[in-house]
């Protein structure tokens, strides 16, 4: 195919050009629209009282042209427009830029030079209605941002002719609503649809934001995940209103619930006697309790449901750990953390753990106190907010939003120590909090997570090293990173700086698999390989343990080495 562009020849499946990156149209396909620099008039013949804009006019001053116009009625115009700014998208985390001279992703770092510019395509809902998107508008405008949440990209207020015209900018592919689904749908599937819903509500009910309308037509689902759309009757309300609030929010979960039982069995409120009993029991709570339940405390109730119907037997964690000097040094900076809580109390529905590695540096007295004072943190957290809440039988906290806070509070508790010491002390930091099959990992800094599985290894988290960036960015391969000079400069540690982010991961965990901590003195000195070869083999997690760490001995032990694995049983 050849490129209208700049002439040169492509193969005939290609959609941008080899060699300026111009786009390539089929001849069968209709041509890019040209934005109609003279300015937006309405159809010939058409009332410019709500008319639909023509093929080819701008909006929100220049940013979008219109393609296409999908659908007009006297009350709602839809069309298909496309940015006439040009963009870039990362090939490894998709983030935009506009800039052509840009060589790396500013926001990953990786190599941008395959990236060709694209024209990105929107949905666009124009109504006359001045308050059509009001309720979306306030939302973009407080912030509000959730996985569970489909919010438009945009709400903007134009005047293309006549009166003042509203604008929702949304993505180019529909998303499946609930109510093109089959009724019942499997109770698995649904209660897993019901966590993420009741999640994002939890999250909207703590920014005083009620959703006021639960339907299945504010449901788009996409495989396990569920989200919240066209939030335009929620109920935002004033600071200070929380009492006021309290009615909306239960409501909202009690409808909810009530919804939930209908696309797991067709029937409305009623809740059949077939049920497992700890749907049962979810349904009943947020249905029938004389207060209702909040929306975290519905979440946590659906996702003890779903373990129990993924797990009828029961499930349990079987952990092992170990911590070794090395061969070189003459200091243990590493520490480590295992608090399974299922242990003490059986009377919580699933298994509930955290667990830690911490790798310090800074010499005597700075690297092993740097890690000791992060891992006390997480413990004291770990116990008074996770500990407790199972003791109480209250919800246990949302594993991100806690990780995070808790990551934050051991890197400010290991930054105070260093001001105050006047040392250079810190450490690196790998959390996990498993509830059940689903472990959350946050990590910062080398120390790694695993996830172990009868067929083999893979890495969860990603290394703040400079090598890892440069395997990112396809300076090096991984095989020259694990010798390369400079592997064990990290850019992101605990209690360098007053704040610090955590990445997260997430990873559901089958009966026999398990997930692996460690500190760098174990990656760095036993490959990935060999960690899975021993792990396989092995008759525990604490063999595993015992052996992995002198596996790593055995190769040099250049560093401190340690290990934590929690294996689900089964």
């Amino acid at each position: 195919m050849k490129c209208p562009n700049c002439g040169y020849e492509n193969r005939d499946s290609a959609q941008f050009c080899q060699q300026c990156g111009a786009e390539l149209v089929p001849p069968s396909a209709a041509p890019t629209v040209v934005p109609d620099r003279h300015g937006t008039r309405p159809l010939a013949g058409a009332s410019t009282e709500f008319a639909p804009l023509p093929v080819g006019a701008l909006l929100d001053n220049g940013r979008y042209v219109v393609q296409e116009v999908l659908a007009d009625d006297p009350s709602l115009n839809v069309y298909l427009v496309e940015e006439t700014t040009a963009v870039r998208l990362c090939p490894n985390c998709r983030a935009q830029t506009s800039d052509p001279e840009e060589m790396f992703c500013a926001v990953c770092g990786a190599d941008l030079s395959s990236a060709w510019p694209l024209h990105l395509r929107y949905r666009v809902r124009e109504s006359a209605d001045e308050h059509a998107f009001t309720v979306e508008a306030r939302l973009l405008e407080i912030g509000v941002e959730h996985p569970g949440l489909l919010l438009p990209r945009q709400v903007f207020t134009e005047a293309p002719y006549g009166p003042p015209r509203q604008y929702r900018v949304e993505s180019e592919t529909l998303p499946m609503l609930a109510t093109a689904l089959p009724v019942p749908q499997p109770l698995g599937k649904v209660l897993e649809w019901g966590v993420s819903l009741a999640k994002a509500m939890d999250y909207l009910h703590r920014r005083l934001v009620a959703v006021n309308s639960v339907g299945l037509e504010h449901i788009a689902v996409d495989g396990k995940q569920a989200r919240w759309v066209d939030l335009h009757r929620a109920l935002v309300l004033p600071p200070g209103s929380e009492e006021a609030a309290a009615d909306y929010f239960v409501q909202d979960v009690r409808d909810l619930a009530a919804l939930l039982i209908f696309m797991a069995t067709g029937q409305h409120q009623t809740i059949p006697p077939q049920l497992p009993a700890a749907a049962e029991m979810a349904f009943s709570q947020a249905l029938a309790g004389p207060t209702g339940l909040s929306a975290a405390r519905f979440a946590a109730a659906l996702e003890t449901a779903a373990q129990a119907l993924r797990h009828p037997h029961g499930a349990a964690f079987l952990v092992g750990h170990r911590t070794d000097v090395g061969q070189v040094r003459s200091l243990n900076e590493d520490s480590l953390l295992t608090l399974d809580i299922a242990a003490v109390f059986r009377s919580v529905g699933v298994p509930v753990g955290v667990f830690a590695v911490a790798d310090g540096m800074g010499g005597h007295a700075a690297g092993d106190v740097a890690s000791r004072v992060a891992i006390q943190e997480i413990a004291r957290r770990a116990v008074y907010e996770v500990l407790t809440a199972a003791a109480d039988d209250e919800p246990l906290p949302e594993p991100g939003p806690w990780l995070s806070a808790t990551v934050q509070s051991a890197n400010r508790a290991v930054y105070d120590q260093r001001r105050a010491a006047g040392t250079d002390m810190g450490t690196t930091l790998v959390l996990a909090f498993i509830v059940g099959d689903l472990a959350t990992v946050a990590n910062i800094g080398d120390s790694r997570a695993y996830l172990l599985r009868p067929e083999g290894i893979t890495q969860i988290t990603v290394d703040h090293s400079l090598v890892q960036r440069l395997v990112a960015t396809g300076q090096i391969t991984t095989e020259e990173a694990a010798h390369h000079p400079q592997r064990n400069v990290i850019y992101r540690v605990i209690g360098d700086r007053p704040h610090v982010q955590p990445d997260l991961f997430e990873q559901r965990l089958a009966p026999g698999e398990g997930v692996l901590l460690c500190s760098d003195g174990l990656s760095g000195m036993v490959s990935d390989e060999q960690l899975w070869q021993i792990w396989r083999t092995s008759s525990s997690p604490q063999e595993a343990c015992e052996r992995m760490v002198a596996a790593a001995n055995q190769a040099g032990g250049e560093d401190n080495v340690t290990v934590v694995i929690v294996q689900m049983a089964g």
